[in-house]
């Protein structure tokens, strides 16, 4: 184990000059047992065919000279990528330079819409991990050792040689689609001269390498902007995070809920886990499940996994009459009322700054409203005794309103009783 991470931190953290590999060669042993013609079919483009568009990338990368130079290729892509480049195109990362010919025959691979050439060029697994991280501007930094180890072991299964590679390329088909677009768009770039995006893989939980593989994971619904582009230039919106404003329900519940679009969210938790749970629905408080299609939870660390599945989320924090706390599916997360599991917490809003504007409106427009029934002046001494009060609006009459009622009703009596002995005197004395 020892020998193992000692290699391992050398070959991704290490600022080598030369390859602390053993001299591998580039490539998969799967292509060099099939015949030439197979070959050429699925890599080249006939040799008899020369493609305008193609010579013009060419003579922007050679300057206009019939071939390009290893120095330059390496310049170009730095030296993992550029030596795969090298042996792509020319045979061996040993050649001194790439022919035009050879440019045409092999480029359009590169620019098609499947990327699975990649995995086939950028082999060992190692080797093809870093050159797409490294090119997704995600290396890996002290603490991803592990993590890579559990990415290899996912994506192989345990396989070598030739079937290792078909096992990465059914991986990431199924479960990480994104993970090679970094590098096409690299390589495109180079020779078209588009403009690569800029990533953004910010986070307080997750290192750099760990958000571009859950970036690269997710799909375009959590990209709205720029689906088409290098994972990580939508530059998420950070609505909630631990480090800042402290582990509280009542502020996750003032600044996620009413953010109407997916979010991203990151638990570090105390049993030594991080997870991350994407949801295509608006957090909210229900006495029942909720999530649409796009619903996924990972498991970053300690082992790496997947699961979708829609109707998977419960968040109650406020409802007396259904049980409290956070959960996903009936047993992968459990989080408790209070956020007492979690040690941190972040929270990212994927659907642009203008679902994040909606959010400030509608919170404004409900304090508004709160501040305004505030104000309103309320009838009688209803601070102390409301429900008299409610009774005297209805017409009831009450204290001190019916006892001058009685008094007065007395006092009208006792005037009417002294009329009458009046009257009985008068008549008396007149007899």
């Amino acid at each position: 184990m020892l020998v193992f991470f000692s290699f391992f931190t050398k070959f991704f953290f290490g600022n080598r000059k030369k390859s602390i590999f053993p001299r591998f060669q580039m490539g998969n042993d799967h292509s060099k047992k099939k015949s030439h013609s197979e070959s050429k079919n699925e890599l080249e483009t006939p040799e008899n065919q020369s493609n305008p568009q193609l010579d013009e990338y060419f003579s922007r990368i050679s300057d206009g000279k019939d071939e390009i130079s290893a120095e330059k290729v390496i310049r170009i892509f730095d030296q993992d990528l550029g030596e795969s480049l090298l042996n792509y195109f020319a045979g061996s990362k040993t050649e001194k330079y790439i022919t035009r010919q050879q440019f045409q025959q092999k480029f359009t691979p590169l620019y098609g819409t499947s990327t699975d050439i990649y995995v086939k060029i950028l082999q060992p697994v190692y080797h093809f991990i870093k050159v797409c991280s490294d090119s997704a501007g995600a290396s890996a930094i002290q603490g991803d050792e592990q993590f890579i180890k559990n990415l290899v072991e996912n994506m192989t299964c345990g396989k070598k040689g030739d079937e290792a590679t078909q096992s990465i390329m059914s991986w990431r088909r199924e479960y990480c689609e994104k993970f090679t677009q970094a590098v096409q768009n690299r390589v495109v770039s180079a020779v078209t001269g588009n403009k690569i995006p800029n990533p953004d893989y910010a986070s307080d939980i997750l290192t750099p390498l760990q958000m571009w593989f859950v970036q690269s994971s997710l799909p375009n619904f959590y990209f709205p902007g720029k689906p088409s582009e290098t994972p990580g230039d939508g530059h998420w919106t950070p609505l909630y995070t631990s480090l800042q404003h402290g582990i509280s329900t009542n502020r996750f519940e003032t600044m996620v809920f009413d953010y109407r679009g997916p979010t991203v969210t990151i638990f570090r938790l105390k049993d030594g886990r991080v997870v991350v749970l994407a949801t295509d629905q608006e957090w909210r408080h229900s006495g029942s499940r909720f999530g649409g299609p796009f619903t996924s939870f990972f498991e970053i660390s300690p082992r790496i996994r997947r699961i979708d599945e829609a109707n998977s989320i419960y968040c109650n924090l406020k409802i007396r009459t259904a049980a409290y706390g956070l959960s996903f599916n009936t047993s992968e997360l459990k989080i408790g009322k209070d956020f007492d599991e979690v040690l941190d917490i972040e929270v990212w809003g994927c659907a642009g700054a203008g679902t994040l504007a909606e959010q400030q409106k509608l919170k404004n427009w409900q304090k508004q409203q709160a501040e305004k029934h505030k104000k309103v002046p309320l009838p009688g001494n209803w601070d102390d005794n409301p429900d008299k009060t409610l009774l005297e609006m209805a017409g009831f009459k009450f204290s001190n309103e019916r006892a001058a009622m009685e008094m007065e009703a007395k006092r009208q009596e006792q005037i009417e009783n002294n009329n009458a002995s009046q009257s009985d005197k008068s008549q008396l004395s007149e007899k």
